[in-house]
């Protein structure tokens, strides 16, 4: 009697570890095939329902998710930092062409007064360059994770106020007004202060492009975000594509013959306000064109 039960038992425990061995190689087979397969989401399964090894093969399977995660996340990075050269490559082009076309001419000419005419082309061209590569050095930290932030609470208005005064001379220049709200109600955010520097002065180089003559800056509540909302008045023969104005490299010339911007303010400007865990968002109404900026007061997700 305890003997069939001993060779039934042996049988069994055989049996086992026969559909055990088949299962693990297998699933050593698939795991060997991981670098030519997950791409295309093919996921680990076995047919032997062994509760270790499913809770292997489930964990397994949720490596391949994040292998496949970052592979996706390389792919999207290297087209961004194509499309990146391609465009740094055209907008430094035309004034790094201008510069070298005005320094023959100021080389050419004894007149005082061109020399100083192309001496200031020269010096706003050099500006621009500035500028561009500054947008493109930021671009590249934060594609590449490498634009750390440090969220403090500061004042909003107060730092609106001080960015926007910054370049009156600009915006007296322009013959563009800036209108503030007359009541403030000084409600702090939690942000970086560089880079929300930087989104206001990207925003304030975008009105002084194409805003006609008013600015109108106002702030609202809605449930923990304080919202920052500037709308400038646009010049008659704009032609703003709405759903473009965040995309990388658009200016308001479609043709890309705009000399003066690279493209690159907002849609730079809505990522550092996404990676401050806000949103930015744009509207046209009639000849206005509006921003509104969500800044999170309690340091929270959108």
């Amino acid at each position: 009697m305890w003997g069939w039960v001993f060779f039934l038992l042996t049988f069994a425990l055989l049996f086992y570890l026969y559909f055990l061995k088949r299962e693990l190689r297998k699933l050593k087979e698939e795991v060997h095939n991981l670098p030519t397969r997950a791409s295309f989401g093919s996921r680990l399964s076995l047919d032997f329902r062994e509760k270790t090894l499913l809770e292997l093969v489930d964990e397994l399977n949720l490596m391949i998710n994040v292998f496949e995660d970052k592979n996706r996340q390389a792919k999207q990075m290297e087209e961004n930092v194509k499309l990146s050269i391609a465009g740094l490559s055209h907008d430094l082009r035309t004034p790094l062409t201008s510069i070298n076309g005005y320094v023959q001419l100021l080389h050419a000419t004894n007149d005082e007064t061109r020399r100083k005419h192309y001496v200031a082309i020269i010096e706003q061209s050099v500006k621009r360059l500035i500028e561009m590569t500054e947008h493109f050095y930021d671009l590249a930290r934060m594609e590449t994770n490498q634009k750390e932030i440090v969220l403090t609470s500061i004042s909003l208005s107060n730092l609106v106020e001080e960015i926007f005064l910054s370049f009156y001379e600009q915006l007296e220049e322009k013959k563009i007004e800036l209108q503030f709200p007359e009541e403030i109600k000084d409600r702090k955010i939690i942000t970086d202060k560089l880079m929300t520097t930087r989104v206001l002065h990207n925003i304030v180089q975008n009105i002084l492009r194409y805003a006609k003559n008013t600015v109108i800056i106002s702030y609202d509540m809605e449930k923990d975000f304080l919202v920052l909302r500037i709308k400038n008045d646009i010049k008659r023969d704009s032609k703003v594509a709405i759903e473009k104005v965040f995309m990388r490299f658009y200016t308001e010339v479609s043709s890309r013959t705009n000399t003066e911007a690279s493209g690159l303010g907002l849609y730079l400007s809505k990522k550092l306000v996404e990676k401050m865990n806000g949103k930015m968002e744009a509207e046209l109404q009639d000849n206005w064109f509006i921003l509104k900026m969500y800044f999170p007061i309690n340091g929270i997700q959108p």
